[in-house]
C-alpha cells in the first residue's frame, strides 16, 4: 500500500475535509493563523477523539501496511544478531529499529507518496473552497441586484399609483 491510487486521492480527501468539519470550531476559534497552525501540530494531544478520526485511522492504517514489513524485518535481524537491550551509552532495541525503518527506502517511499497525495488532497480543497466562495459572492450580487430591481419596480408602481390617484381626482372634479 504505499503507492496511493486516484480512489485513495479521493478518500483522503473526503475524510481530511470530514476532519476539517470536525474540528473547525477548534480553528476558528484561533485569534490568528499561527494559533490554528499550533491547535493542529498538537490536535493529538488535545483532542480526547484524535485517534477516532478516519482520517488518522486511514494514515495509521497506511503506515502500518507500508513500513510493517521493515520493522519486521529490523527486528528479525535484531534477534538474530544477538542484539538486544544494550547498556548504558547504547541504543535500546526500539531505537535502532527506528533508526533502521526512518533510513528504509521504503519509509522514504511512503512519505513521498504521502506528502504528493495530500498536497493533491489539499490543493483540490482549496480550489473547491474557492470556487464556493465564488459562487455564493455571485448570488450574494445577484440578489442585491433583485432586490434592488424590484425596490425600482416598486417604486415606480408607487409613483404609478400616486399618478393615477391625482389624476383620477382631477377627472372627478372637472
Amino acid at each position: 500500500m504505499s503507492q496511493l491510487s486516484a480512489g485513495d486521492e479521493v478518500q483522503l480527501q473526503s475524510l481530511l475535509k470530514q476532519l476539517l468539519r470536525s474540528i473547525s470550531d477548534k480553528i476558528s476559534g484561533a485569534p490568528s493563523t499561527e494559533c490554528a497552525e499550533e491547535i493542529l501540530l498538537h490536535l493529538e494531544e488535545t483532542d480526547k477523539n484524535f485517534h477516532n478520526y478516519e482520517f488518522v485511522r486511514y494514515l495509521r492504517q497506511h503506515v502500518e501496511s507500508s513500513l510493517g514489513p521493515v520493522v519486521e524485518d529490523e527486528l528479525q535481524n535484531l534477534t538474530r544478531g544477538g542484539q538486544h537491550a544494550v547498556g548504558p551509552g547504547q541504543d535500546t532495541s526500539v531505537q535502532v529499529v527506528t533508526r533502521r525503518t526512518r533510513d528504509s527506502a521504503q519509509y522514504h517511499q511512503m512519505l513521498q507518496t504521502l506528502k504528493a497525495t495530500m498536497m493533491v488532497a489539499v490543493e483540490s480543497l482549496i480550489t473547491k473552497f474557492d470556487e464556493d466562495q465564488l459562487r455564493k459572492e455571485e448570488m450574494h450580487r445577484e440578489i442585491e441586484r433583485c432586490q434592488s430591481n424590484s425596490q425600482f419596480t416598486d417604486n415606480c408602481s408607487d409613483s404609478d399609483s400616486s399618478f393615477n390617484q391625482v389624476r383620477h381626482a382631477k377627472q372627478i372634479r372637472s
